[in-house]
């Protein structure tokens, strides 16, 4: 089995979700998976399907509606087609749907499962728990599970046997020993762990859509980024500290710190040469005054405290190439925060003396790092001209995570966000061209950083930034004619909160229908 292709609980989660984006709503993949398994079992029995009876086991989840579509589209060819249900209703609303259709047939049976209710049949499937289970198996599913592996009957399991850890393989107590698994889309790594369990692995496609794998959408929004916990307080959201700015670019810091902030970090400090402070004063930001035009090794000297006390250091946006002290500060900065082991958001002006900074002394991230180049930047991380060709743009970010050893987030019409073992994504669709306003790449850094705290790693974070920052400003664009920087602010957080909810308010600006 080791040669399929895998996918985490998690991974599966994004994509559905992200399919909603095509117009392949969850109704729609269960319809296809539940479809899937039925076909599996006719190719396995072929003729003699006929003949045969068919139990479908149900839980209350989504797995149980994969399995009431399952047992509609055997029902024309068997003997009978009769489903247990475990729950009076069903918690997973297109699983209900689902229900409602086979209450409508009078072809199939309906059953209470009862304490020692016989579920021997020629068939039996498992629809009684899928990838959401967490912890160990309770009553009533697990009197459920025992009974089933006690009846007679060929068991096929839906995308994993109820009760296998999906991710890790353990048995949470008890599961159900399936001769035959249908796991849909990709293979669970869990199941190459608990091969006595799964019995025979078939893979079954189900019809989501490759864009919504390959690209950003609202689901790593929702699966990537946790939500604060009731019981936080003052600094569980993130603090981020950012170092930016010059008497030449004043505005960029401020869009940086604001979208931390916005994106929901609890504490966001500016550092910044005291121009930037004279014309604009935010209360939400914290600022660290330097008494010079220019960021200058001298001004990092004090830095070391603060960045010992923050989740992740910006640098980069307003630096200024006429910075004189550019280089010697940049240097300073990154080998401070990765003394303290802080992460760091990499962008402008700061991207534009790595190369050199490398080939002089050596440079090494250790993926602690999210580099966020337009192209013009890319040409200077690698020293060479780039094509803008998709193909093109995804090999050089490659090429940039590989050099450097970090995340990259190559900005364009067309997003690429990589990592040093090859792996990428695109962000296209959402989106617009008046993006290419300044401050919106300012933005993105900042959404970034305000991320960090609350995703698993970089990478995720890089993620589900990218689909915020574009989204808003599409809806930037949408709502007042411009991707204005400082109008994409004010939608960060509302599709931190519900990205679905926003990606609709953008279809019927754009004339379309909700799904």
């Amino acid at each position: 089995m080791s040669p399929h292709e895998t996918i985490s609980v998690k991974g599966m989660r994004v994509l559905e979700l992200n399919s909603y984006l095509y117009g392949v709503t969850t109704r729609l993949l269960m319809e296809s998976a539940g479809a899937a398994v039925a076909q599996v079992i006719r190719e396995r029995f072929k003729d003699s399907l006929r003949d045969m009876r068919v139990k479908v086991v149900l839980g209350k989840g989504g797995k149980a509606g994969d399995g009431l579509v399952c047992a509609r589209h055997l029902t024309p060819y068997v003997r009978s087609v009769e489903v247990v249900m475990v729950y009076e209703t069903l918690g997973h609303k297109d699983a209900q749907e689902n229900l409602n259709i086979i209450k409508s047939m009078g072809s199939v049976k309906i059953t209470k499962f009862k304490p020692g209710f016989d579920l021997s049949s020629d068939v039996i499937i498992d629809g009684l728990l899928g990838i959401g289970v967490k912890g160990v198996v309770r009553e009533p599913i697990k009197s459920v599970i025992e009974q089933l592996n006690r009846s007679s009957g060929f068991k096929v399991s839906i995308d994993v046997p109820s009760g296998i850890d999906p991710d890790t393989g353990e048995v949470l107590g008890v599961a159900v020993k399936a001769d035959l698994t249908v796991t849909l889309h990709k293979v669970k790594p869990g199941l190459l762990k608990a091969k006595d369990y799964v019995g025979e692995l078939v893979v079954a496609n189900i019809g989501v859509p490759v864009d919504a794998e390959l690209c950003v959408g609202p689901g790593d929004v929702v699966y990537r980024v946790k939500q604060k916990p009731v019981t936080a307080k003052k600094g569980d959201g993130g603090r981020v500290l950012v170092i930016a700015g010059s008497k030449d670019y004043i505005g960029a810091p401020w869009l940086t710190a604001l979208a931390s902030w916005y994106a929901g970090a609890d504490i966001v400090l500016l550092a910044a040469p005291y121009p930037v402070f004279t014309t604009r004063f935010s209360p939400e930001i914290i600022p660290v005054m330097f008494d010079e035009p220019y960021i200058s090794p001298k001004s990092i000297e004090n830095m070391s405290e603060h960045m010992a006390k923050t989740d992740v250091v910006v640098i980069g946006p307003g630096l200024s190439l006429k910075n004189p002290y550019l280089t010697d500060t940049v240097i300073k900065i990154i080998d401070i925060a990765l003394t303290h082991g802080k992460p760091l958001v990499v962008d402008a002006d700061a991207l534009k003396v790595l190369h050199k900074v490398r080939e002089e002394r050596g440079l090494d991230f250790k993926g602690k790092a999210v580099l966020t180049p337009h192209l013009g930047e890319a040409t200077y991380l690698l020293n060479k001209s780039l094509g803008n060709m998709v193909e093109d743009r995804i090999k050089a970010a490659i090429e940039i995570s590989k050099k450097y050893n970090v995340i990259t987030v190559l900005k364009g019409y067309q997003d690429v966000i990589a990592e040093p073992s090859g792996k990428y994504r695109l962000r296209r669709g959402i989106g617009h061209q008046d993006m290419s306003r300044g401050g919106t790449g300012d933005v993105l850094s900042g959404v970034i950083a305000g991320l960090v705290r609350r995703t698993d790693n970089l990478f995720d974070a890089a993620l589900a930034a990218t689909f915020i920052n574009s989204l808003s400003g599409e809806l930037a664009y949408m709502h007042y004619g411009m991707a204005s920087p400082l109008k994409m602010l004010k939608f960060i957080p509302k599709i931190i909160k519900d990205p679905i909810d926003m990606v609709n308010e953008l279809f019927l600006l754009k004339g379309g229908d909700t799904l």
